[in-house]
């Protein structure tokens, strides 16, 4: 068991570098590669336009939920069922992270200092609705997978989860106030916490 265990967070660790490797390498291209823009710029324009016929709603409502005050409440909802069931280091782990998450997040995007497609406040890269809601969602995937008790509510769940990132992604991209690349870097430092998550929490029960 213990073979097994340290087998995962071997696994874990290695996920946590290629996310690191390939975050770093976004950044040094938006940093340093001009023309990175321009070609983020097409693929933001082609996706927009495949997303134009849909209404303009949907992404605003989707969007709407990956703010730092509407990520409050599914916070405590999640950290209040890992109470219940007396997994108290759990709950402030997944607490601790997601607000980490905000922190990291604002800070690389004040250091890159990237100009948003559009008229919008802030800087864009990382978009940190992506890095929060993979965060976020993720370590509840890896808890639902670990712990439900039910098998539908184990792949409902998870699958709900799952879409439910990607449907943030699209949505900031489909408004247009990120990037392509914006994305995907956000992604992979939400996926990177997750994976941190992970280790420490599987370091603490042991």
């Amino acid at each position: 068991m213990a073979r097994k265990q340290e087998y995962g967070m071997a696994l874990n660790w290695n996920y946590v570098i290629v996310s690191i490797v390939v975050f770093v390498v976004l950044t040094i291209l938006v940093l340093y590669m001009p023309n990175i823009r321009e070609i983020d710029g097409n693929i933001l324009h082609s996706i927009r336009l495949a997303l134009s016929p849909y209404p303009a709603y949907i992404p605003q409502f989707i969007s709407s939920f990956g703010r730092d005050y509407h990520m409050l409440w599914p916070q405590i909802t999640a950290g209040s069922v890992l109470v219940s069931e007396k997994r108290y280091m759990k709950a402030f782990l997944l607490i601790f992270f997601t607000q980490a998450s905000f922190v990291i997040t604002d800070f690389i995007k004040n250091f890159v200092c990237r100009e948003r497609p559009c008229v919008y406040p802030g800087f864009s890269f990382p978009s940190g609705h992506s890095s929060t809601t993979v965060c976020f969602y993720g370590i509840l995937i890896y808890l639902v997978l670990h712990y439900a008790k039910s098998d539908f509510w184990r792949y409902f769940l998870t699958a709900l989860f799952g879409v439910w990132i990607f449907m943030v992604g699209i949505s900031r991209l489909w408004l247009g106030v990120h990037f392509p690349v914006d994305v995907i870097a956000g992604m992979f430092l939400g996926f990177m916490l997750v994976n941190l998550y992970i280790i420490v929490s599987k370091s603490l029960s042991k």
